[in-house]
């Protein structure tokens, strides 16, 4: 399952890929927003060692799907963003986007392909 959530880049132009699915097939898809949400001192303490968790974490998240895609459920948690997705073109490369606001005000964003194969 670790695949299947992937750490969301500091850098928003960083190139991600879920692992694949077939059209038919309903997966559980999200990011891991931790290291972009911690402060600066908060990535200090993390890079010293210690098991720190952001202070300020998702309000609210939202995925932006591509037509073909759909999504039957979303979740967060004040770290996690999780989508449920089904459908998609054979051969395809869809980009779905998960923006987040942060308890804080901030309004962040990535972008992730997902690869539509044969099962």
């Amino acid at each position: 399952m670790a695949d299947r959530i992937l750490k969301a880049p500091r850098n928003a132009r960083t190139l991600l890929f879920w692992p694949a699915k077939a059209p038919e097939e309903i997966v559980e898809r999200g990011f891991d927003w931790s290291d972009v949400l911690l402060t600066p001192a908060e990535a200090a303490r993390r890079a010293a060692g210690e098991d720190v968790a952001p202070a300020g974490g998702i309000k609210s998240s939202s995925y932006v799907l591509p037509q073909g895609i759909i999504a039957s459920a979303s979740s967060s948690s004040s770290t996690v963003a999780l989508v449920t997705l089904t459908g998609g073109e054979l051969g395809r490369v869809y980009s779905i986007t998960n923006r987040i606001e942060t308890v804080t005000g901030q309004q962040l964003e990535r972008v992730v392909k997902l690869r539509i194969r044969a099962k």
